[in-house]
C-alpha cells in the first residue's frame, strides 16, 4: 500500500538551483559527490527532493519532455508567498475546481507550482 511520495528526483545544473529549492523551505539532509555529478537531499513540507547536480546534462526539450511536469507547493497566499521569496509569480490561473495556481521556474526551467 502506498503511504506518501518519499521524494522527488531533479536533475539540474548548478548550486543555484539548490539555493532555489532552499529559499522554498527545503533544507539540506546529505551530499555526494561522485566523478560525474553531486547528489544533493533535500527536506521539507513532508517529503524529499532528490537532485542531481550536473552541469554537463543535455538540456530537456521544449515545451515540455516525458517524465516529471512540475512540481506543485501547497501556499496559503501566492502574492504573498512570491514576495516572501523574492521571486516573480506566473499568470494566476483557476484549477478545475476554482483553486488559484501560478507556475514560477527554478533556475534550470523546471516549472513549480504554487497553489493555493
Amino acid at each position: 500500500m502506498i503511504q506518501f511520495i518519499h521524494h522527488v528526483a531533479i536533475i539540474v545544473s548548478s548550486e543555484e538551483t539548490v539555493e532555489f529549492y532552499r529559499k522554498l523551505g527545503f533544507q539540506e539532509t546529505f551530499r555526494k559527490t561522485r566523478a560525474y555529478d553531486t547528489i544533493v537531499l533535500m527536506s521539507g513540507h513532508g517529503f524529499e527532493l532528490e537532485m542531481f547536480i550536473d552541469s554537463n546534462h543535455p538540456k530537456k526539450e521544449k515545451p515540455e519532455p516525458l517524465g516529471l511536469r512540475h512540481l506543485a507547493l501547497k501556499v496559503d497566499n501566492i502574492e504573498t508567498t512570491a514576495k516572501e521569496l523574492d521571486i516573480v509569480a506566473g499568470e494566476i490561473m483557476l484549477d478545475w475546481v476554482g483553486k488559484r495556481f501560478c507556475f514560477v521556474s527554478d533556475p534550470d526551467g523546471n516549472s513549480v507550482e504554487l497553489h493555493e
